[in-house]
């Protein structure tokens, strides 16, 4: 076991630790305000296709950036887009559809629709900003220095399986995490019960591993699965994140580091 420590302050002894992804390790933001944005044009011109009247079409734009957590050119780490997963927010929306008068199957139709031409048009962007999505700096070294010590580390997020292995393929860490668990494993974050999943595959005991995160969707799920170490992190957005269910908080990772107990 290593000691976890925030500065020179100890949090306790640790076997393993798991790690959101985007707005902890990941620098997110760009990619999620190009996608919140790109989404919400692609659902107006469809809106308009449909022969929509302009003032509908206004309160779409406002109702899409409202859910998605667009204002002033941010985005907001609290919102749905930053923290819920796809499937999640293809239901946020289609329920913005619902709103306009069309039935949940057309409503649901329409999202999915949308969802998965943006996804093409962004991919075959040549100055596809996903390839932004570059490791918040402190990262790779935590995460260096916690694999030297035999701490078992797990990357727990809402991204798809896909998403997963194109982060850690355009970052070089494939010889970092020892688990994964993405949007389709089951149950998915956060439900507690992932977490303690999660510890299994692991081979510890959830009162053997810490989580870090900027959600406190996330922070409440440790919490509710027994962790005795859960730490907020707030240095990934331009806005901070408000945190309420934090045990501990940082605003830069390189204030955590590790100490060995010989």
């Amino acid at each position: 076991m290593v000691e976890l420590l925030i500065k020179n302050s100890s949090l306790g002894l640790i076997k393993g630790i798991i790690f959101d992804k985007d707005g902890t390790l990941s620098n997110s933001e760009e990619y999620l305000l190009e996608l919140a944005k790109t989404r919400v044009e692609f659902a107006v011109d469809k809106f308009k296709k449909l022969k929509i009247n302009n003032f509908k079409i206004f309160l779409l734009r406002k109702l899409l950036n409202s859910i998605y957590g667009l204002k002033d050119q941010a985005l907001s780490a609290n919102s749905t887009l930053a923290i819920a997963s796809k499937e999640q927010n293809i239901i946020s929306t289609a329920t913005i559809f619902n709103l306009f008068g069309f039935d949940w199957f057309k409503s649901l139709s329409i999202s999915q629709e949308i969802f998965d031409e943006v996804d093409i048009f962004l991919s075959n962007n040549q100055d596809n900003i996903q390839k932004k999505r570059t490791l918040i700096s402190g990262a790779f070294d935590l995460l260096v220095a916690l694999k030297r010590n035999g701490v078992s580390i797990a990357l727990m997020t809402n991204d798809t399986q896909a998403g997963i292995e194109e982060f850690i393929r355009s970052n070089k860490l494939e010889d970092i995490f020892d688990y994964l668990w993405s949007a389709e494993n089951k149950p998915s974050k956060p439900n507690p019960k992932a977490v303690i999943e999660l510890c299994k595959r692991m081979k510890i005991n959830p009162s053997e591993c810490a989580l870090i995160s900027d959600a406190d969707t996330d922070l409440k799920m440790a919490k509710e699965a027994d962790l005795p170490i859960i730490v907020g992190f707030t240095g990934g957005w331009k806005n901070p994140p408000t945190l309420t269910e934090k045990q501990f908080i940082v605003e830069k990772l390189n204030e955590l580091n590790i100490l060995i107990n010989t």
